[in-house]
């Protein structure tokens, strides 16, 4: 069990770690994949799903987490989360990208929910 904040903080950092090095190892793994006999639609879409199942969507979860704190106005938490984050060597670049790849993959939003919530999201982007 989880007893205090600061050792709250610490598990979610190293869950964000790991799911961080899951998918850029995913990424490794497509680059060096054999490209013949797929069109490139079919092997962006293998790609993506590949990087899901290694933990792509609990990195955009934590991501939007992660996004909607920073953003909340509050400074001092703006400051803990790249504080954060500098410990181990990471920026905000990292969750600026993956959050502009979760944006695309919701598509061209034929619904007013789909909309609103790609323009939310692209609004925290642009605050960063």
């Amino acid at each position: 069990a989880v007893s205090s904040p600061s050792t709250l903080s610490m598990v979610l950092k190293q869950w964000y770690q790991r799911r961080v090095r899951e998918v850029r190892e995913a990424d490794k793994e497509i680059e060096e994949e054999d490209e013949e006999e797929e069109d490139e639609g079919e092997r962006e879409e293998r790609a993506y799903m590949k990087r899901l199942d290694a933990g792509l969507f609990t990195l955009q979860r934590l991501d939007y987490i992660i996004l909607s704190v920073y953003t909340a106005g509050i400074g001092s938490i703006s400051e803990r989360v790249k504080q954060l984050l500098n410990l181990k060597g990471e920026t905000i670049e990292p969750i600026r990208e993956v959050m502009n790849e979760y944006v695309k993959s919701l598509g061209d939003g034929e619904d007013n929910k789909t909309n609103e919530e790609k323009q939310n999201i692209q609004s925290m982007v642009n605050q960063l």
